[in-house]
């Protein structure tokens, strides 16, 4: 069995050679979902718990790769994607909801990625304002979505990839020379559910996990047969997610911190570069800065690659015209709805009641994403010997519970 890659070349699709140019689609997933969450999750569950919480972080890059290993699944199979499966399958309305919290997601996550992106170059020179530096990176990522091409793109996220990962060993490695305590167990011994769960459920991206099928198809995956490759493409993926994760939780064990750790977002990572300056001198601060922009930006731009195909799908189903994808009038248009929303969020403060939609619609979407997966992956619609396996069944089923029991907790109840 062969395939055509997307350079032209034809390989074997059932060798188990893979090259570092078959890892496109999953290094775009590692590369956007490694962002400030991560960073700042992993940064409280070092400084708060030592290292007793790194089998946390490997459930969590588990349940992650299980969701997204079951959307590639289902579209390599049956020939259409997760959304196409929604409208196929589930109430029309559900889709016009899914757009109501996709437009909300999209404000509230680009808003946040380039305010975290624009604090490195606005603690180097802070004479530029912040709003500036936002400006420009969000401008910078729109020009290269829509300039570059799906290739171009994959081997500059490369580059960023081996930046951020190459500075946190980098950091690490200062940290050890001068001295490290494998014994540290933070500064809160009493282990409290509600944050295990919910670090648990933060590892790795939320809905940029669907923007993976849409790589897949730039990639020149179509068939049952890669998916094999999916699955390949999709371990090395989350082996960056959790070896990202784990180096960010040994790093904040090695510094000198006093009192609990609050969550102040990526102000913590700051706050970790100036530890960090005073435990291994400037360069160390320096170097982690520099691994800190990098994991933020290349959020930002998985982000404004990856998202505006879920819309442009969308659009597609709707309407019932052909996808157009990276150059339609759809992708294009919410690609600039993302720079737009990011500029606008530095300048006026977001409106109470968009995050109001955000916290309360976004708690039950995950919850729909596993219970669809459950339920079109055991369905007629999926070919039998590409349905979920008894693992993968206790795998979603337990993601479920762990979503459902997250998403009650987020909703702000009366």
């Amino acid at each position: 069995m062969v395939s055509s890659a997307p350079d032209g070349a034809v390989r074997p699709s059932g060798s188990r050679r893979r090259t570092w140019h078959d890892l496109g689609p999953g290094l775009l997933l590692a590369a956007t979902g490694i962002g400030v969450g991560d960073m700042v999750g992993a940064t409280i569950a070092g400084a708060e718990y030592g290292l007793t919480l790194l089998w946390a972080v490997g459930v969590g890059v588990l349940i992650k790769y299980a969701i997204t290993e079951g959307t590639a699944r289902w579209q390599l199979a049956t020939g259409v994607t997760l959304m196409e499966g929604w409208r196929d399958h589930l109430p029309r309305w559900l889709l016009g909801l899914f757009l109501i919290y996709f437009t909300v997601w999209s404000y509230v996550t680009a808003s946040a990625m380039v305010a975290a992106s624009a604090m490195v170059p606005a603690a180097i020179v802070p004479s530029v304002p912040l709003p500036v530096w936002g400006v420009v990176h969000a401008v910078a990522a729109l020009v290269m979505v829509l300039v570059g091409r799906y290739e171009r793109f994959v081997e500059g996220m490369k580059w960023l990839i081996g930046l951020m990962f190459g500075c946190l060993l980098v950091t690490n490695v200062l940290i050890l020379v001068n001295g490290a305590d494998w014994t540290v167990t933070g500064n809160q011994p009493d282990l409290e559910l509600p944050y295990v769960l919910s670090l648990i459920g933060g590892v790795g991206g939320t809905v940029t996990l669907l923007s993976y099928g849409y790589w897949m198809r730039e990639q020149g995956w179509h068939r049952p047969e890669r998916i094999g490759s999916a699955r390949v493409d999709l371990v090395a993926s989350f082996s960056l997610v959790g070896l990202f994760s784990l180096a960010m939780v040994f790093l904040s064990t090695q510094i000198g911190w006093e009192g609990r750790i609050l969550d102040q977002g990526p102000q913590l990572c700051l706050m970790l570069a100036d530890r960090i300056a005073a435990e291994t001198g400037p360069m160390g601060r320096t170097v982690f800065l520099v691994g800190f922009w990098g994991a933020a930006y290349s959020s930002v731009l998985g982000v404004w690659h990856g998202v505006p195909f879920l819309f442009d799908d969308w659009v597609h189903l709707r309407t019932r015209q052909p996808a157009a994808g990276p150059t339609g009038a759809a992708y294009r248009g919410w690609a600039v709805y993302l720079t737009l929303a990011s500029i606008s969020a530095l300048i006026v403060q977001r409106p109470v009641w968009i995050v109001f939609v955000y916290t309360v619609v976004g708690s039950l979407f995950f919850p729909f994403v596993i219970a669809t997966l459950l339920w079109l992956c055991n369905s007629a619609a999926m070919p039998a010997a590409c349905r979920n396996g008894t693992p993968v069944n206790v795998a979603l089923g337990l993601a479920l519970l762990l979503y459902v029991y997250l998403g009650v907790g987020a909703i702000p109840w009366p």
